[in-house]
């Protein structure tokens, strides 16, 4: 009521009520007429009434034309003024429209549902002790075509009908073989059936309705919800390392606040160290949940009211079993986490290509080319020397010998892997063996760029890129300037 009420008067339904007027039915003429006053009185604006009178084949028909009427104060009169009038009257022994053919009873029902503004929320009362009788067929039911009826029943009522046989004269049936109860069933679903064998059992059910009717109305807005939610919702399986669980995406909604269910799969198989899938193919998984809902309790309240089968799925159901379609997947079995192996491998890889950068590159065996200018007061004195691979020593005794000097510098080709020596760089250096020191100068802004001593190596340039410094070596009033190439 907290979350329905006030939609019910808005929630309209339709009211259908078949009547056996034959002359074994006539001691419950007064309460039957009694409470359908009484019904039609209480009943809210806009909701539909239709009344049936079920007697021989020529004369079962709706009651002076009350088919899908929608109630108002007026029409609410005119249907009370007709129930009570001579037009509504059960039949005596040796009429002859006694008798009681509940197949056309229940194709009025149907044709009456069928109406373009019919509520999809129907009530259906069968008042009648169900033995099938007619002048033409008397007592065999099955030369009507009950097949015929099943596909009137659309699926817009399929779902929302509520269905109630009462049972007059129970146990005055004198031909069991008549008695049209699964036929009746066949066409409109699981009938609920209440026994009354007298008028005052008759009346107290009538009593009953009213609050019946209530509990169902909200019923039905509870069940509009529930499918609503559970064609918007999104369930998935999910693979969680070695176990693939449930996990459900669904709208905001008042009604269900989580959920619980069991582990949809969970695979046994010894972890290897290396690196391992344990392939799973694509499976429909059968997976029971409970879903919870800060209206659980109400609702199976709602439902015993409602005498609500639970293992129909269509019925509003807290404890579901799903089919959830689990994809083609493939479960890591390392001992070793997944993102580890994936580290270790690209370490691998870097390692590999640091390598193979390493060795490609050939600095030693490439033609060097060394000139030593020799500036005195005399002049410029110039030497040459080439070689076609490092070391090459240029001054004192070197291959490069440069007269009286008294300095010896080597030039060398040095290669390193970037992983392990990512600050030294592959190209070329220069160590000096003898003499103190030596600048090493940049070319084009003629600055100092580092001091060599005796005994150290510096760096030169990178291998495959055009020299941007020279060497320059002081002796007295003599410079020493070395450029490689």
């Amino acid at each position: 009521m907290e979350r329905y009420g006030n939609r019910l008067e808005s929630r309209n339904a339709h009211y259908i009520f078949a009547i056996d007027i034959s002359s074994s039915m006539q001691r419950y003429e007064k309460v039957v007429r009694d409470n359908l006053k009484t019904f039609v009185s209480a009943i809210p604006d806009n909701d539909q009434v239709t009344l049936i009178v079920m007697c021989d084949e020529n004369n079962t028909n709706y009651l002076n034309s009350i088919k899908c009427i929608s109630i108002n104060p007026a029409v609410r009169q005119s249907i009370v003024s007709t129930i009570e009038s001579n037009q509504f009257r059960f039949l005596r022994n040796h009429d002859p429209k006694d008798g009681s053919d509940g197949f056309t009873m229940a194709q009025k029902v149907l044709d009456a549902m069928n109406v373009v503004s019919s509520s999809d929320l129907t009530f259906i009362y069968l008042l009648t002790d169900f033995e099938y009788w007619t002048h033409k067929n008397h007592y065999d039911k099955w030369k009507e075509d009950w097949a015929s009826l099943k596909p009137l029943l659309t699926e817009k009522h399929a779902g929302a009908m509520c269905k109630y046989g009462v049972e007059l004269n129970l146990g005055a049936v004198d031909h069991q073989e008549a008695v049209i109860k699964p036929e009746l069933e066949s066409i409109f679903g699981t009938i609920e059936y209440e026994s009354a064998n007298d008028a005052v059992i008759l009346e107290q059910w009538f009593g009953h309705i009213i609050d019946n009717i209530r509990a169902q109305k909200i019923y039905s807005m509870l069940k509009a919800d529930w499918h609503e939610w559970l064609e918007k919702k999104e369930s998935k399986a999910c693979n969680r390392d070695h176990y693939v669980e449930l996990v459900i995406a669904n709208p905001d909604t008042a009604l269900v606040s989580g959920f619980h269910a069991d582990t949809l799969l969970t695979i046994h198989q010894a972890p290897t160290w290396y690196p391992s899938f344990i392939h799973i193919d694509s499976v429909d998984l059968h997976v029971k949940v409970q879903y919870e809902s800060k209206y659980a309790e109400e609702i199976n309240k709602l439902e015993g009211l409602c005498k609500v089968n639970q293992k129909n799925p269509d019925e509003v159901n807290l404890t579901r079993e799903e089919v959830i379609k689990l994809p083609a997947l493939g479960i890591w079995n390392s001992t070793l986490p997944q993102w580890l192996w994936y580290t270790i491998i690209g370490l691998i890889i870097l390692f590999i290509i640091s390598l193979i950068w390493k060795y490609s590159q050939q600095p030693k065996k490439r033609y060097t080319n060394v000139v030593v200018k020799r500036k005195t007061s005399d002049g410029t004195k110039q030497y040459n020397a080439d070689a076609d691979a490092l070391p090459f020593s240029v001054g004192q005794d070197g291959e490069l010998t440069v007269p009286g000097a008294s300095w010896r510098i080597r030039i060398v080709a040095k290669r390193y892997n970037p992983i392990f020596n990512p600050i030294r760089k592959t190209g070329y250096y220069a160590t000096l063996e003898v003499g103190d020191f030596a600048d090493i100068v940049n070319e084009m802004t003629d600055m100092k760029v580092a001091t060599l001593q005796l005994g150290k190596t510096a760096f030169l340039f990178k291998y495959k890129k055009a020299p941007m410094v020279r060497i320059e070596i002081t002796e007295g009033i003599t410079t020493n300037i070395i450029t490689i190439s």
